[in-house]
């Protein structure tokens, strides 16, 4: 590219020209660009840490695994106002598969435990 005010060649990622120091029409269009501030996504970090320790802590019904998705569930819908999103969406898959899981562990019991009531022989 050119330098506007003396003409002389310049490289294209210049911001000021190395000859006459003037600024450079690259300079004007990165400084107007406003700089977007994104807020953390602290209920999808949340969703995640509680959805990944409801992998183990399934043993009390569930409520875990129900929390971890519920939080993970918001931080999804505030995804397009913040940053970190992976944490929501990974506390998403965490919390269905901690839920499926421990549901079914509870199923089992629940079944075990109906069927050891049975009539005694």
């Amino acid at each position: 590219m050119f330098c506007k005010n003396c003409g002389k060649e310049i490289d294209d990622k210049a911001v000021v020209c190395v000859h006459c120091g003037v600024a450079t029409d690259l300079a004007a269009t990165t400084a107007a660009a406003p700089v977007e501030d994104k807020k953390v996504n602290a209920l999808g970090i949340a969703g995640f840490i509680v959805s990944f320790f409801s992998l183990g802590l399934g043993i009390y019904f569930c409520i875990a695994s129900i929390v971890g998705l519920v939080l993970s569930i918001v931080g999804m819908v505030q995804s397009k106002k913040c940053t970190l999103n992976g944490f929501a969406i990974a506390g998403l898959v965490l919390g269905i598969i901690s839920l499926i899981i421990w549901g079914l562990v509870w199923l089992i019991v629940g079944a075990a435990i109906i069927g050891m009531g049975g009539t005694p022989a």
